[in-house]
């Protein structure tokens, strides 16, 4: 039970140590992180819809 308290008290201790960033900070993160997100998932549903489109030409030209 003393090493679970050891522990807790050294977990207790780094995180006083830790530089919070300030909430403008994680604002501008949080923003940036969105937008990147939204990016990227546009430019793979448009990459998705041209392979579609690409394999139904081709096994239409096939035949199938």
């Amino acid at each position: 039970m003393q090493k679970i308290k050891d522990f807790l008290k050294g977990v207790r201790s780094e995180l006083r140590r830790v530089s919070w960033p300030d909430r403008k900070l994680v604002t501008k993160a949080t923003i940036s992180v969105i937008i990147f997100s939204l990016v990227v998932g546009v430019y793979l549903w448009v990459l998705d819809l041209a392979f579609t489109k690409i394999l139904s030409l081709i096994l239409a030209l096939r035949g199938t």
